[in-house]
């Protein structure tokens, strides 16, 4: 059985607008869905607001083509309602096909263990994971299944039949385990690809197989086996949770008998002794991003001041008592160097297992030798304890929520585009790194200078790479759109229907600058670039024919400018070779924002409103991440006749999105201040006839 638990939900049928609070699916009458919103009240302002901003919304009258959704609003929700996903389909009328192009979901099951006739020990502190109690569920739709271990071949094949974007894979029992976790990942692997997080070779994976790896991993420590140095700890292979570590030993003769006790309880389960490690526990979370490993902000797990050393670690009594409650409780590490040391350190243990470009994520538990300072890795856990219930204490849901820009919605986002990154990746190299265009979707491109997640300084002050334009075969769905001349359709230079898009742009490169001269943008990038401090280094993602990067200098900023577009020739242009004096590389700003290092400034203007918002989300998150001291871009609020008229043109790869929405929904991350948010008229488009508006933003680190 699939249960949902999405809050308050709202479906169409006969003209009628029905919500449900928990509902599951079943065999009743077919439904057609608008959309999922939270509550009655926000459908009204929904509706209210796209009825009043959008005047060519009408109220239609029933007929065989149209509901009559507007009157349904008034209705309120009804008690329970049983669905059909497999019959979905959407509602018809224009309001509810304009708010379904804005509020387009993805539909995600999360696989969790199911404890049901297990005994297991974790089921009284492990509760259910489950995205949806952060992620607005006009965004992304999330189902629960509970997998038996000892009928995971039937449940998958039952859950798989809900017709899933992807899978959340939480299930984490190892081979001893008596709950769903190594075998059931794989059989869910043999009948699809689409898992975020969790490949059964990272469940699989033991302490013993990480200690090994580790040893010849330049650079990482791990705990040994020193003769004679007391106190020891004893630990199960492939035990979690801390499960059976209670306490130290100080002779041999105590070694051996926590050996045997724990042999003796567990016979399945191998052990392993290890020096304890006297100093401070801490762990960081560590999360792929497009091809990067990246270690989040660290925190340390603190006892009470006058806690023994030798009982100041997580044994199992005192993991699992309630943080925040008592003495126990978790503090950020921000001091330097040791922030960047326990991150690399982080980094280095996931690496050291060699799953990057499959796991997804992890969470490294360390301990920081007092004394020396040296750093231990103790353990690396193929899952992070995110997305527990919000009243939970003891999860990582911490780091996200109070240092991730954007929490939780754009965390979720950042692993599905990840995810959307290595697919397409993993489709490049099956047909040819070599070849042309791979479906109008994603092709090979130049990897940036290394750079392992925590942003080492790079040698241009900042940039990702020192060398000269790279130009590397690119094309995908995703380009810096070109504001459209209010003389000139810029659309008479294109190339026809289903040309990429990088295409496209190389074709206007050349009278670009020229043809779209007096649109409304041009004016306010050189109010904006005078206005805001530029200096440093900047990185402008869809810098097309470097109008920005322009206008910096012509304000009088010394700036050292990078830049990153599809359009090879539109870097080519004089204004590009004459201000961009950093790094210039062609690519896909959503792949290369993801490594590349650290900016004073990171700006993105009319590039956006080609990234879905997932890819909008991830690309954000990762500004805020790399800028030293401001962020800033404009979203467009892309309306259905633009968009028609352009996909009419060109094809499904100039599509664009409406990310109005996605950012209203980010909000200011810690940290940071709005120093700018003006709504404003972009350009005007001849092709569709029509003023395209959007905001204008700049967030500056407090």
């Amino acid at each position: 059985m699939v249960q949902r638990d999405l809050g308050e939900r709202v479906h169409i049928f006969s003209g009628l607008v029905w919500g449900s609070n928990s509902w599951e699916r079943g065999d009743g009458d077919m439904m057609q869905v608008l959309l999922c919103l939270e509550t009655s009240e926000e459908i009204m302002q929904h509706a209210q607001a796209e009825l009043d901003y959008h005047p060519s919304i009408q109220k239609n009258e029933p007929s065989k083509n149209h509901i009559p959704i507007w009157p349904a609003f008034k209705n309120g929700p009804s008690d329970h309602v049983q669905y059909d996903h497999d019959h979905e389909e959407a509602a018809v009328g224009p309001l509810a096909v304009h708010m379904q192009q804005r509020y387009a979901r993805m539909k995600f099951c999360v696989v969790n263990s199911s404890y049901e006739g297990t005994g297991n020990i974790f089921e009284e502190y492990d509760p259910m994971q489950n995205p949806g109690s952060f992620i607005d569920s006009t965004h992304h739709q999330f189902d629960i299944a509970l997998i038996r271990k000892s009928a995971e071949k039937a449940d998958i094949d039952a859950m798989c039949k809900g017709n899933y974007d992807m899978y959340l894979n939480l299930m984490w029992g190892q081979l001893t385990d008596n709950v769903a976790g190594v075998e059931a990942t794989q059989y869910l692997e043999s009948k699809t690809d689409r898992i975020l997080c969790n490949p059964s070779e990272f469940i699989g994976k033991t302490k013993a197989d990480f200690y090994e790896a580790a040893r010849v991993m330049e650079g990482l420590l791990v705990p040994g086996d020193t003769p004679g140095h007391f106190p020891k700890i004893v630990k199960y292979t492939d035990g979690l949770g801390s499960m059976g570590l209670d306490s130290l030993c100080y002779t041999e003769e105590a070694v051996k008998g926590m050996t045997d006790t724990m042999s003796t309880k567990e016979p399945h389960r191998k052990t392993i002794v290890q020096d304890y490690i006297r100093g401070t526990e801490s762990f960081a979370v560590v999360v792929e991003m497009g091809d990067q490993v990246v270690a989040l902000e660290p925190m340390d797990i603190l006892f009470a001041p006058d806690t023994d050393p030798d009982q100041a670690w997580l044994s199992y009594s005192n993991k699992w008592a309630p943080f925040g409650e008592g003495a126990t409780h978790m503090e950020f590490v921000k001091e330097e160097p040791r922030r960047s040391r326990l991150q690399e350190a982080a980094i280095k243990a996931f690496e050291s297992l060699r799953m990057q470009g499959r796991a997804g994520w992890c969470r490294v538990d360390m301990r920081v030798e007092e004394g020396s300072g040296d750093i231990y890795c103790l353990e690396v856990n193929h899952m992070a304890t995110i997305f527990y219930p919000p009243e939970e204490t003891r999860s990582d849901d911490v780091v996200i929520r109070e240092t991730y820009p954007g929490g939780h919605e754009a965390f979720f986002d950042m692993l599905v585009h990840t995810k959307q990154f290595q697919l397409s990746q993993k489709k490049a190299k099956n047909v040819g790194a070599h070849q042309g265009l791979m479906d109008g979707n994603t092709l090979p491109r130049i990897d940036k200078a290394d750079c392992n997640g925590i942003d080492h300084p790079k040698d241009h002050k900042g940039g990702a790479s020192s060398n000269p334009v790279n130009v590397a075969v690119q094309v995908t769905d995703n380009v810096p759109p070109r504001a459209e001349s209010s003389n000139v359709d810029p659309h008479q230079f294109f190339k026809p229907k289903g040309s990429s898009i990088a295409a496209v742009y190389d074709s206007v490169a050349p009278t670009y600058d020229e043809s779209f001269a007096k649109q409304p943008f041009y004016k306010w990038q050189s109010e904006y670039c005078s206005m805001f401090d530029y200096s440093g280094s900047v990185l402008d993602l869809g810098c097309g024919t470097g109008g920005i990067g322009t206008k910096i200098h012509e304000a009088g900023w010394t700036a050292e400018i990078s830049g990153v577009d599809l359009s090879s020739l539109s870097l080519k242009t004089a204004q590009v070779m004459r201000h961009y004096t950093g790094s210039v590389s062609v690519g896909r700003i959503q792949d290369e924002i993801m490594g590349a290092g650290k900016y004073d400034h990171i700006t993105s203007f009319g590039a956006l409103h080609f990234l879905p918002r997932v890819e909008f989300n991830a690309v954000i998150a990762r500004m805020f991440m790399l800028a030293r001291k401001s962020v800033a871009f404009d979203v467009t609020d892309i309306q259905p006749p633009y968009n028609e008229s352009i996909i009419a043109r060109f094809g499904e790869e100039i599509r664009n999105h409406n990310n109005v929405v996605a950012y209203k929904r980010f909000g200011t991350p810690k940290g940071w201040k709005r120093a700018l948010e003006d709504e404003i008229l972009l350009f005007y488009s001849p092709s569709a006839a029509m003023d395209v508006h959007g905001i204008v933003a700049r967030f500056e680190r407090e």
